[in-house]
């Protein structure tokens, strides 16, 4: 649903921060930071330890902030069909068991994630499509992580690397990733980044619940 041929109109390239969700109290989260000017690159997994470094990035350069869970669920007609996959999101779906405990995980993480970036500046727009993302200062684009089978890393901060990593090679060229979701006539859609975005009064768009996000998977 995106083309990674557009171009970010921006004379800076942005920086890339990824978060793999998990239990913080049984230490399954993992983060990468990149910047994108000077290509410095953090990774850790205390979650509380990446914040501080977030004020000036976005001073420079607008972000990508991936989450690793599913951010957003299809709406179909067919009840049959409400848990199927989304289209292009191959095998295993948003719904399958690891899919959906991490969906669940992240609800209260996301809200919590979104309120210390909140905490850098009232000034900062969060976004949820690839068209209105020019890598600005105070721009932050979310997107879905997808990191999975042969994809995979070792760890949890691994993970998050690989993501970061692999949207960084598209900074570089002032480019996006290609989302892998695709086209899919008659669904609809709930965001639950847009739901908590709101709910953190980061937006007051209540049209944004409908939209999809960018899922961007390493290839």
């Amino acid at each position: 649903m995106s083309d990674h041929k557009n171009k970010v109109e921006d004379k800076h390239n942005y920086g890339v921060c990824v978060i793999d969700i998990g239990s913080p109290r049984l230490g399954n989260i993992g983060w990468s930071l990149i910047d994108g000017q000077t290509e410095k690159e953090w990774s850790g997994d205390q979650l509380d330890q990446l914040f501080p470094l977030i004020p000036e990035i976005l001073d420079r350069q607008g972000l990508l902030l991936g989450l690793e869970a599913p951010l957003f669920v299809p709406l179909r007609s067919n009840l049959l069909h409400a848990t199927k996959a989304r289209k292009g999101e191959e095998r295993r779906p948003w719904s399958a068991g690891a899919g959906a405990q991490v969906l669940a995980m992240n609800l209260p993480i996301m809200v919590y994630i979104l309120e210390k970036f909140m905490d850098c500046g009232k000034e900062l727009l969060f976004l949820l499509e690839e068209k209105k993302f020019f890598g600005s200062p105070k721009q932050v684009l979310i997107f879905e992580a997808l990191v999975s089978g042969s994809d995979k890393g070792e760890s949890h901060i691994a993970d998050a690397q690989i993501m970061a990593k692999y949207c960084h090679q598209f900074s570089k060229n002032h480019l996006l990733p290609t989302s892998i979701l695709e086209e899919e006539q008659g669904v609809r859609f709930f965001n639950l980044a847009a739901a908590a975005l709101l709910k953190c009064g980061a937006t007051h768009d209540i049209s944004t619940l409908g939209l999809p996000a960018p899922i961007y998977k390493p290839s």
